[in-house]
């Protein structure tokens, strides 16, 4: 019998650059998770392709606009639970979700990365174990013996996450630097195509990434 894998989605920040980039260029702000992308939101596509990679479960960690995100999440297969209270760094809210999971092996992603394709986030889960950490390349993929510029969607253990995450104060590239110097193994899984390396900080990463899904809508694909 196969490892039990639980997803968990962060859709817990303010995504305060994108609303002063909207504002900026004189559009009304909107949260980046809920900006429109291919008849849909950008956490719905998020949350879409996390669940096409065969993961058992789906857990959504909110926060900031946490009914908004909940009611565009509404009918889909995920169970949220939100952060309280709800202004913490990332490391916290994928703790949150990570304490919360069943299974034997965590997929984190970041609801603001709809471009990472299901194909992809499969590899990544599929290489992640209990003294491994998988993590989508920036850069050399395979065997790592650094974690520069890399992040997220990452898969491991559920008790590796557990025991790291709360050592965290934000962001998670210090803890996989730390995670090495203990000797916990790092692989880099080759992204499927360029587009799935743009995480949605600024509007211009909306534009590229809206782009991509209407041509592949258009093509098909």
């Amino acid at each position: 019998m196969g490892n039990m894998i639980s997803a968990v989605v962060a859709a817990a920040g303010r995504g305060s650059r994108m609303m002063r980039d909207m504002a900026e260029l004189g559009l009304e702000p909107v949260h980046k998770l809920l900006l429109p992308l291919n008849g849909v939101t950008v956490i719905e596509a998020t949350v879409k392709a996390v669940l096409s990679a065969g993961v058992d479960e789906c857990i959504v960690v909110t926060g900031h606009r946490a009914g908004e995100v909940e009611e565009a999440l509404s009918g889909m297969d995920v169970r949220v639970v939100r952060n309280d209270p709800v202004d913490v760094p990332l490391s916290a809210s994928l703790l949150r979700g990570v304490r919360a999971a069943g299974g034997d092996i965590i997929l984190c992603a970041a609801g603001d990365q709809p471009a990472v394709s299901p194909a992809t986030l499969r590899r990544i889960a599929e290489h992640a174990d209990g003294s491994t950490v998988s993590i989508l390349a920036r850069g050399e993929s395979g065997w790592l013996d650094n974690a520069r510029g890399i992040g997220m969607p990452l898969a491991a253990g559920a008790d590796l996450l557990r025991d790291y995450l709360p050592l965290g104060d934000g962001n998670i590239n210090p803890l996989l630097w730390m995670m090495l110097e203990d000797g916990v193994r790092l692989y880099g899984v080759e992204a499927s195509r360029p587009i799935e390396l743009v995480n949605i900080n600024h509007y211009s990463d909306y534009l590229r990434i809206r782009d991509h899904f209407l041509r592949t809508n258009a093509d098909g694909n």
